[in-house]
Protein backbone atom coordinates (compact mmCIF):
# COMPACT_ATOMS: atom_id res chain seq x y z
CA UNK A 1 0.00 0.00 0.00
CA UNK A 2 1.93 3.22 -1.25
CA UNK A 3 1.50 6.71 -0.07
CA UNK A 4 -0.01 9.58 -1.60
CA UNK A 5 0.97 13.14 -1.42
CA UNK A 6 -2.16 14.97 0.23
CA UNK A 7 -3.52 17.89 -1.82
CA UNK A 8 -1.49 21.01 -2.21
CA UNK A 9 2.24 20.82 -2.67
CA UNK A 10 3.93 17.91 -3.46
CA UNK A 11 6.35 16.28 -0.87
CA UNK A 12 8.69 13.81 -0.16
CA UNK A 13 7.80 10.91 1.92
CA UNK A 14 8.68 11.92 5.71
CA UNK A 15 11.20 10.08 7.67
CA UNK A 16 11.24 8.28 10.75
CA UNK A 17 14.07 7.09 12.96
CA UNK A 18 17.47 5.84 11.94
CA UNK A 19 16.52 7.24 8.56
CA UNK A 20 13.73 5.17 7.27
CA UNK A 21 11.00 6.59 5.19
CA UNK A 22 7.41 5.55 5.97
CA UNK A 23 6.98 4.48 2.52
CA UNK A 24 9.45 1.92 2.77
CA UNK A 25 7.92 0.49 5.65
CA UNK A 26 4.58 0.51 4.27
CA UNK A 27 6.02 -1.12 1.34
CA UNK A 28 7.28 -3.86 3.33
CA UNK A 29 4.56 -5.10 5.16
CA UNK A 30 4.10 -5.29 8.82
CA UNK A 31 6.67 -7.42 10.05
CA UNK A 32 8.51 -7.81 6.92
CA UNK A 33 11.40 -5.04 7.39
CA UNK A 34 13.76 -5.07 4.82
CA UNK A 35 17.08 -5.77 7.16
CA UNK A 36 19.54 -6.96 4.82
CA UNK A 37 21.31 -3.61 5.10
CA UNK A 38 21.73 -4.32 8.77
CA UNK A 39 25.23 -5.29 10.21
CA UNK A 40 25.95 -8.72 10.20
CA UNK A 41 26.19 -8.59 14.42
CA UNK A 42 22.46 -7.35 14.05
CA UNK A 43 21.43 -10.96 13.90
CA UNK A 44 24.46 -12.82 15.03
CA UNK A 45 23.74 -16.11 17.10
CA UNK A 46 25.37 -15.66 20.36
CA UNK A 47 25.83 -18.12 23.86
CA UNK A 48 24.13 -14.91 25.70
CA UNK A 49 21.64 -16.83 27.98
CA UNK A 50 19.03 -14.20 28.51
CA UNK A 51 16.41 -12.79 25.82
CA UNK A 52 17.67 -10.81 23.27
CA UNK A 53 14.78 -8.50 23.84
CA UNK A 54 12.26 -8.23 26.21
CA UNK A 55 9.06 -5.85 25.18
CA UNK A 56 6.71 -4.70 27.92
CA UNK A 57 3.51 -4.38 26.76
CA UNK A 58 1.34 -6.46 25.17
CA UNK A 59 -0.45 -3.68 23.69
CA UNK A 60 -0.46 -3.12 19.77
CA UNK A 61 3.05 -1.42 20.08
CA UNK A 62 5.03 -4.16 21.76
CA UNK A 63 3.00 -7.04 19.91
CA UNK A 64 4.51 -5.44 16.85
CA UNK A 65 7.74 -4.93 18.09
CA UNK A 66 8.15 -8.06 19.16
CA UNK A 67 6.66 -10.01 15.81
CA UNK A 68 9.45 -7.59 13.97
CA UNK A 69 12.17 -8.64 16.20
CA UNK A 70 11.03 -12.38 16.29
CA UNK A 71 10.79 -12.55 12.53
CA UNK A 72 14.31 -11.06 12.40
CA UNK A 73 15.63 -14.30 14.75
CA UNK A 74 15.78 -12.54 17.86
CA UNK A 75 14.75 -14.15 21.55
CA UNK A 76 11.56 -12.01 22.40
CA UNK A 77 10.15 -12.22 25.63
CA UNK A 78 6.49 -9.94 25.81
CA UNK A 79 5.56 -9.08 29.42
CA UNK A 80 1.93 -7.85 30.12
CA UNK A 81 0.94 -5.85 33.26
CA UNK A 82 -3.12 -6.71 33.13
CA UNK A 83 -4.56 -9.97 33.08
CA UNK A 84 -5.92 -9.79 28.82
CA UNK A 85 -3.69 -8.92 25.92
CA UNK A 86 -4.10 -5.45 23.72
CA UNK A 87 -3.81 -2.82 25.60
CA UNK A 88 -6.27 -0.59 24.78
CA UNK A 89 -7.53 -2.54 22.09
CA UNK A 90 -10.81 -4.28 23.89
CA UNK A 91 -13.62 -5.66 22.78
CA UNK A 92 -16.71 -6.68 25.15
CA UNK A 93 -16.66 -10.27 24.01
CA UNK A 94 -19.23 -11.42 26.77
CA UNK A 95 -21.69 -8.01 25.83
CA UNK A 96 -24.11 -8.99 22.68
CA UNK A 97 -22.90 -7.56 19.70
CA UNK A 98 -19.49 -7.91 20.59
CA UNK A 99 -18.68 -3.67 20.85
CA UNK A 100 -15.50 -2.67 21.14
CA UNK A 101 -14.44 -0.51 24.40
CA UNK A 102 -11.08 0.64 23.06
CA UNK A 103 -9.61 1.15 19.34
CA UNK A 104 -12.94 1.14 17.16
CA UNK A 105 -12.44 1.68 13.43
CA UNK A 106 -9.05 1.25 11.40
CA UNK A 107 -8.96 4.12 8.39
CA UNK A 108 -7.59 3.70 4.94
CA UNK A 109 -4.41 5.06 6.11
CA UNK A 110 -4.14 2.04 8.59
CA UNK A 111 -1.73 0.40 6.67
CA UNK A 112 0.43 -1.56 9.03
CA UNK A 113 -2.81 -2.44 10.86
CA UNK A 114 -5.00 -3.95 8.05
CA UNK A 115 -1.85 -5.69 6.36
CA UNK A 116 -0.53 -7.40 9.62
CA UNK A 117 -4.45 -8.18 10.04
CA UNK A 118 -4.29 -10.20 6.68
CA UNK A 119 -1.26 -11.83 7.42
CA UNK A 120 -3.18 -13.50 10.07
CA UNK A 121 -5.81 -14.53 7.97
CA UNK A 122 -8.84 -11.74 9.85
CA UNK A 123 -11.66 -10.78 8.06
CA UNK A 124 -12.94 -6.55 7.88
CA UNK A 125 -15.93 -5.32 7.67
CA UNK A 126 -17.18 -2.02 6.07
CA UNK A 127 -19.14 0.50 7.97
CA UNK A 128 -22.30 -0.73 6.55
CA UNK A 129 -21.16 -4.58 7.47
CA UNK A 130 -20.60 -3.77 11.30
CA UNK A 131 -23.92 -1.45 11.74
CA UNK A 132 -23.43 0.67 15.09
CA UNK A 133 -24.60 3.97 16.62
CA UNK A 134 -26.94 5.63 14.23
CA UNK A 135 -28.80 8.81 13.91
CA UNK A 136 -28.57 11.12 16.96
CA UNK A 137 -31.16 13.45 18.50
CA UNK A 138 -29.41 16.10 20.58
CA UNK A 139 -29.82 17.97 23.97
CA UNK A 140 -28.64 21.00 24.23
CA UNK A 141 -29.33 23.66 27.28
CA UNK A 142 -32.23 21.72 28.04
CA UNK A 143 -34.07 21.04 25.14
CA UNK A 144 -34.23 18.03 22.82
CA UNK A 145 -33.04 19.41 19.44
CA UNK A 146 -33.53 16.79 15.85
CA UNK A 147 -30.92 16.67 13.33
CA UNK A 148 -33.12 18.16 10.83
CA UNK A 149 -33.88 20.99 12.99
CA UNK A 150 -30.26 22.05 14.34
CA UNK A 151 -29.36 24.46 11.05
CA UNK A 152 -32.16 26.91 11.74
CA UNK A 153 -32.32 26.10 15.92
CA UNK A 154 -32.02 29.59 17.67
CA UNK A 155 -29.56 27.38 20.01
CA UNK A 156 -26.88 27.24 17.34
CA UNK A 157 -24.13 29.77 17.91
CA UNK A 158 -22.45 29.17 14.40
CA UNK A 159 -23.41 31.05 10.99
CA UNK A 160 -23.23 30.73 7.21
CA UNK A 161 -22.77 27.61 6.17
CA UNK A 162 -21.17 26.39 9.67
CA UNK A 163 -24.64 26.46 10.86
CA UNK A 164 -25.12 23.31 8.92
CA UNK A 165 -22.67 21.15 11.04
CA UNK A 166 -24.22 18.73 13.35
CA UNK A 167 -23.20 19.33 16.77
CA UNK A 168 -21.65 15.70 17.16
CA UNK A 169 -19.04 17.42 14.11
CA UNK A 170 -18.60 20.38 15.29
CA UNK A 171 -14.99 19.38 17.17
CA UNK A 172 -13.86 18.30 14.07
CA UNK A 173 -14.94 20.03 11.26
CA UNK A 174 -14.37 23.77 12.56
CA UNK A 175 -10.87 22.78 14.56
CA UNK A 176 -10.11 21.68 11.09
CA UNK A 177 -11.40 25.21 9.23
CA UNK A 178 -7.80 26.62 7.48
CA UNK A 179 -5.58 23.83 9.30
CA UNK A 180 -2.35 25.23 8.81
CA UNK A 181 -0.79 21.62 8.82
CA UNK A 182 -3.17 20.85 6.26
CA UNK A 183 -0.96 18.89 2.74
CA UNK A 184 2.18 19.33 5.17
CA UNK A 185 3.88 16.01 6.53
CA UNK A 186 2.73 13.87 8.88
CA UNK A 187 5.71 14.94 10.82
CA UNK A 188 5.55 18.78 10.23
CA UNK A 189 3.90 19.41 13.80
CA UNK A 190 7.08 19.08 15.44
CA UNK A 191 8.48 21.30 13.66
CA UNK A 192 10.05 24.83 14.21
CA UNK A 193 7.54 26.37 11.27
CA UNK A 194 4.54 25.86 13.32
CA UNK A 195 5.61 26.15 16.99
CA UNK A 196 3.75 29.21 17.14
CA UNK A 197 0.47 27.33 17.46
CA UNK A 198 1.69 25.18 20.31
CA UNK A 199 -0.88 27.31 21.88
CA UNK A 200 -4.25 26.62 24.16
CA UNK A 201 -6.64 25.59 21.49
CA UNK A 202 -9.50 27.94 22.49
CA UNK A 203 -6.98 31.07 22.09
CA UNK A 204 -6.77 29.64 18.48
CA UNK A 205 -10.21 28.82 18.16
CA UNK A 206 -10.91 32.88 19.04
CA UNK A 207 -8.28 34.90 17.47
CA UNK A 208 -7.64 32.44 14.67
CA UNK A 209 -10.93 30.87 13.94
CA UNK A 210 -12.88 33.15 15.37
CA UNK A 211 -15.42 30.95 17.20
CA UNK A 212 -17.12 32.37 20.38
CA UNK A 213 -17.50 31.32 23.45
CA UNK A 214 -21.11 28.89 23.41
CA UNK A 215 -19.56 27.28 20.02
CA UNK A 216 -16.46 26.27 21.46
CA UNK A 217 -18.26 24.97 24.85
CA UNK A 218 -20.02 22.47 22.63
CA UNK A 219 -16.89 21.84 20.68
CA UNK A 220 -15.47 20.83 24.07
CA UNK A 221 -17.93 17.98 24.57
CA UNK A 222 -16.38 15.30 23.37
CA UNK A 223 -12.96 16.56 23.66
CA UNK A 224 -10.20 13.49 23.69
CA UNK A 225 -7.68 15.79 26.47
CA UNK A 226 -9.30 17.20 29.78
CA UNK A 227 -10.35 20.54 28.38
CA UNK A 228 -9.61 23.08 25.62
CA UNK A 229 -7.82 25.32 27.73
CA UNK A 230 -5.33 22.72 28.62
CA UNK A 231 -4.69 21.84 25.32
CA UNK A 232 -1.99 22.78 22.53
CA UNK A 233 -3.48 23.38 19.18
CA UNK A 234 -1.22 21.91 17.79
CA UNK A 235 -2.27 18.43 19.00
CA UNK A 236 -5.90 19.31 17.55
CA UNK A 237 -4.03 20.29 14.28
CA UNK A 238 -2.17 17.42 14.01
CA UNK A 239 -5.25 15.13 15.02
CA UNK A 240 -7.30 16.96 11.70
CA UNK A 241 -4.52 16.60 9.48
CA UNK A 242 -4.23 12.51 10.09
CA UNK A 243 -7.79 12.71 9.35
CA UNK A 244 -7.37 14.20 6.05
CA UNK A 245 -4.46 11.80 5.05
CA UNK A 246 -6.81 9.05 6.08
CA UNK A 247 -9.77 10.96 3.75
CA UNK A 248 -6.91 11.10 1.01
CA UNK A 249 -6.13 7.58 1.05
CA UNK A 250 -9.41 6.39 1.13
CA UNK A 251 -10.38 8.69 -2.13
CA UNK A 252 -7.31 6.64 -3.44
CA UNK A 253 -8.48 3.18 -3.02
CA UNK A 254 -11.74 3.70 -4.80
CA UNK A 255 -14.02 0.79 -3.92
CA UNK A 256 -12.69 0.45 -0.54
CA UNK A 257 -14.38 1.55 2.53
CA UNK A 258 -12.82 4.17 4.37
CA UNK A 259 -12.91 2.49 7.66
CA UNK A 260 -12.84 -1.21 8.67
CA UNK A 261 -13.66 -3.26 11.73
CA UNK A 262 -12.28 -6.77 12.23
CA UNK A 263 -15.25 -9.26 12.18
CA UNK A 264 -15.63 -10.93 15.68
CA UNK A 265 -14.02 -8.24 17.25
CA UNK A 266 -10.04 -5.99 17.29
CA UNK A 267 -9.29 -7.91 19.84
CA UNK A 268 -8.84 -11.07 17.75
CA UNK A 269 -6.06 -8.59 16.28
CA UNK A 270 -3.51 -8.44 19.28
CA UNK A 271 -4.67 -11.79 20.46
CA UNK A 272 -3.33 -13.41 17.25
CA UNK A 273 -0.13 -11.53 16.98
CA UNK A 274 0.69 -12.92 20.26
CA UNK A 275 -0.47 -16.31 19.15
CA UNK A 276 2.29 -15.76 16.53
CA UNK A 277 5.04 -15.71 19.21
CA UNK A 278 7.50 -18.36 19.99
CA UNK A 279 7.47 -16.95 23.97
CA UNK A 280 4.16 -16.79 25.17
CA UNK A 281 3.20 -13.37 26.93
CA UNK A 282 3.28 -13.50 30.33
CA UNK A 283 0.51 -11.74 31.76
CA UNK A 284 0.35 -10.04 35.08
CA UNK A 285 3.57 -9.11 35.57
CA UNK A 286 3.17 -5.34 36.44
CA UNK A 287 7.24 -3.77 36.02
CA UNK A 288 8.44 -1.83 38.39
CA UNK A 289 11.94 -1.11 37.95
CA UNK A 290 14.48 -1.34 34.85
CA UNK A 291 17.83 -1.82 36.07
CA UNK A 292 20.55 -1.42 32.74
CA UNK A 293 23.72 -2.90 33.71
CA UNK A 294 25.19 -1.58 30.14
CA UNK A 295 25.56 -5.26 28.88
CA UNK A 296 22.30 -6.27 30.24
CA UNK A 297 19.00 -5.06 31.17
CA UNK A 298 17.18 -6.59 34.54
CA UNK A 299 13.64 -6.09 34.39
CA UNK A 300 11.80 -6.65 38.09
CA UNK A 301 7.69 -7.29 38.33
CA UNK A 302 5.80 -6.85 41.23
CA UNK A 303 5.57 -10.36 41.64
CA UNK A 304 8.95 -11.18 42.51
CA UNK A 305 10.14 -12.40 39.19
CA UNK A 306 13.30 -11.02 37.54
CA UNK A 307 13.84 -11.05 33.81
CA UNK A 308 17.19 -10.01 31.86
CA UNK A 309 18.02 -9.11 28.38
CA UNK A 310 20.52 -6.98 26.45
CA UNK A 311 17.60 -4.40 25.28
CA UNK A 312 14.29 -3.42 26.12
CA UNK A 313 11.24 -1.69 24.48
CA UNK A 314 8.87 -0.22 26.76
CA UNK A 315 5.52 0.75 25.38
CA UNK A 316 4.19 1.61 29.07
CA UNK A 317 2.03 4.94 28.85
CA UNK A 318 4.14 8.10 30.20
CA UNK A 319 1.10 8.13 33.48
CA UNK A 320 2.13 4.93 34.66
CA UNK A 321 5.80 5.60 33.93
CA UNK A 322 5.97 8.05 36.70
CA UNK A 323 5.91 5.04 39.10
CA UNK A 324 8.34 3.15 37.71
CA UNK A 325 12.28 3.30 39.11
CA UNK A 326 14.99 3.50 35.96
CA UNK A 327 18.66 2.26 37.17
CA UNK A 328 20.30 4.69 36.30
CA UNK A 329 17.97 7.67 35.93
CA UNK A 330 16.15 8.60 33.13
CA UNK A 331 17.59 11.81 31.38
CA UNK A 332 16.00 15.10 32.91
CA UNK A 333 14.04 16.53 29.72
CA UNK A 334 12.11 13.03 30.00
CA UNK A 335 12.11 12.68 33.87
CA UNK A 336 10.35 16.05 32.95
CA UNK A 337 7.98 15.22 30.02
CA UNK A 338 7.11 11.80 31.93
CA UNK A 339 5.72 13.76 35.09
CA UNK A 340 4.23 16.54 33.38
CA UNK A 341 2.31 14.98 30.06
CA UNK A 342 -0.84 13.47 30.20
CA UNK A 343 -3.50 11.51 28.35
CA UNK A 344 -7.06 12.20 27.92
CA UNK A 345 -10.41 10.78 29.97
CA UNK A 346 -12.74 9.33 29.44
CA UNK A 347 -15.31 6.55 31.11
CA UNK A 348 -17.76 3.93 29.12
CA UNK A 349 -20.99 3.01 31.17
CA UNK A 350 -21.99 -0.17 29.35
CA UNK A 351 -25.75 -1.45 29.19
CA UNK A 352 -27.92 -4.09 28.06
CA UNK A 353 -31.52 -2.89 26.31
CA UNK A 354 -34.67 -4.11 27.96
CA UNK A 355 -36.80 -2.37 25.68
CA UNK A 356 -36.57 -0.02 22.88
CA UNK A 357 -37.10 2.61 24.18
CA UNK A 358 -36.86 5.48 21.26
CA UNK A 359 -39.91 3.96 19.58
CA UNK A 360 -42.25 5.35 23.33
CA UNK A 361 -40.93 9.32 22.60
CA UNK A 362 -40.48 8.32 18.88
CA UNK A 363 -36.52 10.21 18.30
CA UNK A 364 -33.48 8.48 17.33
CA UNK A 365 -31.96 6.18 20.15
CA UNK A 366 -28.74 7.96 20.34
CA UNK A 367 -27.99 11.25 22.25
CA UNK A 368 -25.50 13.92 21.79
CA UNK A 369 -25.53 16.18 25.23
CA UNK A 370 -24.04 18.76 27.10
CA UNK A 371 -25.51 16.75 30.06
CA UNK A 372 -23.30 15.18 32.53
CA UNK A 373 -23.39 12.10 30.64
CA UNK A 374 -22.71 13.77 27.78
CA UNK A 375 -23.26 10.78 25.02
CA UNK A 376 -25.50 7.85 25.04
CA UNK A 377 -25.21 5.70 21.77
CA UNK A 378 -27.47 2.72 20.94
CA UNK A 379 -25.39 -0.23 19.42
CA UNK A 380 -26.89 -2.22 16.41
CA UNK A 381 -24.96 -4.89 16.19
CA UNK A 382 -27.39 -7.78 15.83
CA UNK A 383 -26.88 -9.91 12.51
CA UNK A 384 -29.65 -7.57 10.75
CA UNK A 385 -29.17 -4.14 12.56
CA UNK A 386 -30.94 -4.90 15.41
CA UNK A 387 -29.98 -3.12 18.35
CA UNK A 388 -27.82 -4.85 20.76
CA UNK A 389 -26.66 -2.81 23.82
CA UNK A 390 -25.76 0.82 24.88
CA UNK A 391 -23.09 2.96 26.29
CA UNK A 392 -22.56 6.40 27.98
CA UNK A 393 -19.04 8.14 27.12
CA UNK A 394 -18.15 10.81 28.90
CA UNK A 395 -14.67 12.51 27.97
CA UNK A 396 -12.34 15.20 29.22
CA UNK A 397 -13.60 17.02 33.09
CA UNK A 398 -16.56 15.38 33.18
CA UNK A 399 -14.88 12.36 33.85
CA UNK A 400 -12.99 13.21 36.67
CA UNK A 401 -15.96 12.98 39.09
CA UNK A 402 -16.43 9.38 38.69
CA UNK A 403 -12.75 9.18 40.14
CA UNK A 404 -14.77 9.26 43.25
CA UNK A 405 -17.40 6.94 42.60
CA UNK A 406 -17.01 2.62 42.44
CA UNK A 407 -18.06 0.97 39.34
CA UNK A 408 -21.76 0.32 40.77
CA UNK A 409 -21.99 4.22 41.85
CA UNK A 410 -20.92 5.24 38.70
CA UNK A 411 -23.47 2.78 37.03
CA UNK A 412 -26.16 3.72 39.00
CA UNK A 413 -25.47 7.43 39.34
CA UNK A 414 -25.57 7.30 34.93
CA UNK A 415 -28.29 5.69 35.02
CA UNK A 416 -30.14 7.91 37.33
CA UNK A 417 -29.01 10.90 35.23
CA UNK A 418 -29.81 9.13 31.97
CA UNK A 419 -33.70 8.46 33.06
CA UNK A 420 -33.57 12.18 34.87
CA UNK A 421 -33.35 14.10 31.04
CA UNK A 422 -35.38 10.99 29.04
CA UNK A 423 -38.09 9.47 30.67
CA UNK A 424 -38.19 7.07 28.21
CA UNK A 425 -35.41 5.63 29.71
CA UNK A 426 -36.69 4.31 32.79
CA UNK A 427 -36.58 0.18 33.26
CA UNK A 428 -34.76 0.15 29.84
CA UNK A 429 -31.64 -0.19 30.91
CA UNK A 430 -29.68 -2.85 32.75
CA UNK A 431 -25.96 -1.83 34.06
CA UNK A 432 -23.48 -4.44 33.05
CA UNK A 433 -20.21 -2.68 33.53
CA UNK A 434 -17.70 0.15 33.36
CA UNK A 435 -14.24 1.01 31.18
CA UNK A 436 -12.34 3.69 31.99
CA UNK A 437 -8.22 3.30 30.63
CA UNK A 438 -8.13 6.51 33.26
CA UNK A 439 -9.14 4.57 35.83
CA UNK A 440 -7.11 1.19 34.71
CA UNK A 441 -3.69 1.17 36.69
CA UNK A 442 -1.87 -0.21 33.55
CA UNK A 443 -3.98 2.57 31.42
CA UNK A 444 -3.18 6.36 33.00
CA UNK A 445 -5.94 7.73 30.33
CA UNK A 446 -7.16 7.02 26.49
CA UNK A 447 -4.20 8.62 24.75
CA UNK A 448 -1.59 10.95 24.79
CA UNK A 449 -2.27 14.89 24.49
CA UNK A 450 -0.07 17.80 24.42
CA UNK A 451 -0.23 20.86 26.90
CA UNK A 452 -0.22 24.87 24.90
CA UNK A 453 4.37 24.54 24.74
CA UNK A 454 4.65 20.68 25.65
CA UNK A 455 5.10 19.85 22.26
CA UNK A 456 8.11 22.37 21.68
CA UNK A 457 9.46 21.22 24.51
CA UNK A 458 9.27 17.55 24.20
CA UNK A 459 7.89 15.95 21.08
CA UNK A 460 10.72 15.52 19.40
CA UNK A 461 12.54 13.87 21.76
CA UNK A 462 10.48 11.51 23.39
CA UNK A 463 11.85 8.46 20.77
CA UNK A 464 15.39 8.64 22.07
CA UNK A 465 16.20 5.48 23.38
CA UNK A 466 17.68 5.46 26.90
CA UNK A 467 21.02 3.22 27.63
CA UNK A 468 20.02 -0.22 26.94
CA UNK A 469 15.71 0.67 26.95
CA UNK A 470 13.54 1.79 23.95
CA UNK A 471 10.31 3.87 24.25
CA UNK A 472 7.66 2.67 22.23
CA UNK A 473 3.44 3.08 22.35
CA UNK A 474 1.46 5.43 20.32
CA UNK A 475 3.26 8.46 22.55
CA UNK A 476 6.04 8.28 20.66
CA UNK A 477 4.46 8.01 17.29
CA UNK A 478 5.42 10.80 14.61
CA UNK A 479 3.40 10.67 11.88
CA UNK A 480 0.31 8.24 12.60
CA UNK A 481 -1.88 8.48 15.65
CA UNK A 482 -4.62 5.83 17.77
CA UNK A 483 -3.52 2.37 16.89
CA UNK A 484 -1.51 2.73 13.19
CA UNK A 485 0.26 5.01 15.93
CA UNK A 486 0.95 2.41 18.22
CA UNK A 487 1.89 0.04 14.97
CA UNK A 488 4.30 3.13 14.04
CA UNK A 489 5.85 3.13 17.01
CA UNK A 490 6.45 -0.67 17.48
CA UNK A 491 8.35 -0.76 13.75
CA UNK A 492 10.60 2.43 14.62
CA UNK A 493 11.63 0.47 18.40
CA UNK A 494 11.96 -2.59 16.63
CA UNK A 495 14.16 -1.02 14.12
CA UNK A 496 16.24 0.78 16.50
CA UNK A 497 16.75 -2.39 18.69
CA UNK A 498 17.86 -4.27 15.70
CA UNK A 499 20.35 -1.51 14.50
CA UNK A 500 21.86 -2.10 17.79
CA UNK A 501 22.07 -5.66 18.21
Amino acid sequence: MSEQALPGKPRQAPMDAGGYSRRRFIGTGACALAVAGLPAAARAVTNYKGHDVIVVGAGLSGLHAACILQEQGLDVMTLEGRNRIGGRVYTLMDVPGKPEAGGEWMGANYARMIDTSQRLGLQMLGPDEASDIREWCYRIRGEYILASDWESHPLNPTEGDDRRILPHRMLFELSHKNNPLSGQPLDAWITPEFARFDIPQTHYLKEYLGFDDETIRLMNVVIHTDHMDNTSALHEMRRYAVGEFNASRALANAGQPAWVQIKGGNSRLPEAMAASLDNPVELNKTVYAFEDKGKEVTVHCMDGTRYTARQVICSTPWPVLRKVKFTPRLPARMERAIDEIDYGTSIQVHFLLRKNFWELDEMPGSMWTDEPFERFGVHHRGPNGEATSAVAFINGNEAYKYDFMSDEQVSEYTMRELERVRPSLKGALEPIGIQSCHREVHGGGDWVFWRPGQVGQFAAHMREAHGNIHFAGEHTALMERGMEGAFESGERAAVDALLRS
